[in-house]
């Protein structure tokens, strides 16, 4: 009797994620290049759509790592603006898309940086953007950042294969390709990046 509740209960379970998988890949498989706007901005998918990630202007800095022993960090700033208006629970996050130009290669174009833990009155976001160890070599800031694997759902539109994401703040590199490639830096020498935060 036990042997046989559990196997009803797997079966009751196995449909219940069936289900959910078809509702999901029926949202994603709906969504067509027409319906992003611009390429080589990152989406989120909401209530079926398509929807914007905060857009804000970032400083490009430079800070010395341990009084330049630890050489070079070059960060993307965001100023009066510690936390992303877009809000994530960590355990419910959407699906990304993006839509690339035709013929472009997938691989590695998309980079995803999680902002530096600062002090609780700092009132700013800090993204790393490369290092510079103080030899004047490259350094290794892989552990900062995100990589996602790209799927292609139809057309030049891609969904972001995120993996699990930590509580923090995040944001997308810039990507410096196709016409939105104009529109990345502002008239005050801002970077425009996209923003999101995860939440517990």
């Amino acid at each position: 009797m036990i042997v046989h509740y559990f196997v009803q209960l797997n079966k009751k379970q196995m449909k219940k994620i069936t289900f959910l998988l078809i509702i999901q890949f029926m949202l994603l498989s709906g969504v067509k290049a027409q319906d992003v706007e611009k390429n080589f901005v990152p989406y989120y998918m909401k209530d079926g759509e398509v929807a914007l990630f905060e857009r804000k202007g970032a400083k490009i800095e430079a800070k010395a790592i341990g009084f330049g022993y630890g050489g070079v960090n070059q960060y993307l700033t965001i100023f009066n603006s510690k936390y992303s208006s877009v809000r994530f629970q960590s355990n419910a996050v959407p699906k990304f898309v993006m839509s690339l130009d035709e013929g472009i290669d997938p691989f590695d174009i998309i980079i995803i940086s999680k902002a530096d833990v600062v002090k609780k009155r700092k009132k700013y976001r800090r993204f790393i953007q490369k290092g510079n160890s103080m030899g004047g070599g490259s350094k290794d800031i892989s552990q900062h950042l995100i990589i996602p694997e790209l799927k292609k759902i139809n057309k030049n539109l891609y969904e972001v294969m995120m993996p699990s994401l930590a509580p923090g703040e995040y944001a997308f590199q810039p990507i410096y390709k196709g016409t939105e490639a104009n529109n990345i830096m502002g008239t005050s020498g801002e970077v425009r990046i996209y923003c999101f935060g995860i939440d517990e």
